[in-house]
């Protein structure tokens, strides 16, 4: 439906309510996916999805309802809910209200594609068979999705808030397993035109004949080359565990009482940035508040964290327009993560490396030492050892128990080019290099 068609019926909606303030968030979603494992396409399916999340505010308290019903007669319906769950609960003495309306710079950002929005299954189907016919060439079997998606986020308030996004996304991935090894490919953007399944066939399968045979490489401190998808799962445990006001509350932030302080290399910027055209940007967060770009590592000197409304006022701040939907036991939280580029390519950083390891990816991340942001998990789908700058054979994964900031603070080298990698959440976007990084902690090999 048109911004026009949804915030008629969310202002409708509000008027109905009896809550001192009223906020309501509707994202909907066009989603088509082709699925296929064991070289065969085995499933097509689209589907329309709709959530709609309210918060209704009486006094101090705040009660929240949410449906998939986005029906007049539903949106009312939810309205009043929210505002009866709002008088059974407790007072929240330290929420500040909702927040008033702000500027937001929606006509710089534009992150819909139409052809993204119009592709059609066939196209899909074309596109996976691609990577199918590589991957049968060389005896392996392919399995993964190519997903289009077109969606829509709007964010209406009694207090003024009127904000809408139309957004699309494309991801095809890609894992080719053989009898010893694996690999991985993936490719994401907003226009499905940037998808080359040739190349993410041959990552996968490159990857996944390169690593045969694997031998077994003991625990240790190693020199690694960490790909995109690698370096993904890294600052994706980091942005859970320190780079949000919350974190900063739990003093469980490494940031805290260090701004300005050489913290990581002097190479590393990181950074949050939703109105960066380079990756997809969103202009504003779940309670219509303008995204502000957010400096976490300037140069290796730490910045700052990501604040919603409710812990900036909590904390003295300013919003930075990072709200997740409403409630959440996540808190403020980036879903536009960068890392500044580098100047040399992944061949040139694996050719500097005299022993060590490159990985692919990493999974089953956890947290260890929340403070220190240590975190432990996995190689997978493509683990190397490198020897005089190269990588001469596949090495059986490996389990890893690193401090991430002791790792920035180790990074010596960093790739001109970086990969785009659609959020988890559905919308926003990580866009990463590779690294490389010294005295990388393998803690034992997986059975």
């Amino acid at each position: 439906m048109s911004k026009e068609q949804l915030h008629g019926l969310m202002h409708d909606a509000l008027r109905v309510s009896d809550a001192d303030q009223i906020e309501i968030v509707t994202m909907t979603s066009n989603s088509a996916l082709t699925w296929y494992a064991e070289n065969i396409i085995h499933q097509n399916v689209a589907e329309h999805t709709a959530q709609v999340q309210v918060r209704a505010v009486v006094g101090k308290k705040v009660g929240s309802a949410s449906t998939t019903d986005c029906s007049p007669e539903g949106l009312v319906l939810i309205v009043r809910q929210a505002s009866q769950a709002a008088r059974l609960i407790p007072d929240d003495p330290g929420f500040p209200g909702l927040p008033s309306p702000q500027p937001i710079t929606a006509g710089r950002v534009d992150g819909w594609v139409a052809a993204t929005a119009a592709s059609q299954p066939g196209e899909r189907v074309l596109a996976v068979k691609k990577v199918i016919e590589r991957a049968e060439h060389e005896g392996l079997r392919a399995a993964g999705t190519y997903q289009v998606q077109s969606s829509e986020l709007a964010v209406v308030s009694s207090m003024g808030v009127a904000a809408y996004h139309q957004y699309t996304v494309a991801a095809l991935k890609a894992v080719v397993m053989g009898d010893d090894s694996s690999g991985y490919g993936l490719m994401s953007s907003a226009d499905v035109a940037d998808i080359d399944p040739e190349a993410v066939g041959e990552q996968a399968v490159r990857t996944a004949v390169e690593t045969r045979h694997p031998a077994e490489v003991g625990p240790g401190a190693f020199e690694v080359v960490l790909s995109p998808f690698a370096v993904e799962e890294l600052m994706g445990m980091l942005a859970y565990l320190a780079l949000s006001a919350r974190s900063v509350e739990q003093h469980t932030c490494f940031l805290e009482g260090h701004e300005g302080e050489q913290i990581a290399s002097p190479i590393v910027s990181l950074y949050d940035d939703g109105l960066d055209p380079a990756g997809m940007p969103v202009p504003f967060d779940f309670e219509g508040m303008p995204k502000r770009r957010v400096n976490f590592l300037t140069q290796g000197k730490g910045g700052n964290v990501v604040y919603d409304s409710y812990y900036a006022a909590k904390m003295g701040r300013a919003t930075t327009g990072h709200s997740l939907q409403q409630p959440n036991d996540i808190g403020p939280y980036p879903l536009n993560i960068f890392m500044g580029a580098g100047d040399s390519s992944e061949a040139d950083m694996v050719s500097h490396v005299e022993r060590g390891i490159y990985v692919t990816r990493f999974w089953y991340g956890n947290p260890v030492e929340p403070r220190r942001a240590v975190v432990t998990g996995t190689t997978r789908d493509g683990t190397y050892f490198i020897e005089n700058g190269r990588k001469t054979h596949g090495v059986r994964n490996l389990r890893f128990t690193q401090g991430l900031v002791d790792m920035l603070a180790h990074t010596v080298e960093i790739s001109r080019n970086r990969a785009v990698l659609a959020s988890s959440f559905g919308i926003g976007a990580m866009v990463l290099p590779s690294i490389r990084a010294e005295g990388f902690q393998f803690t034992g090999v997986t059975r």
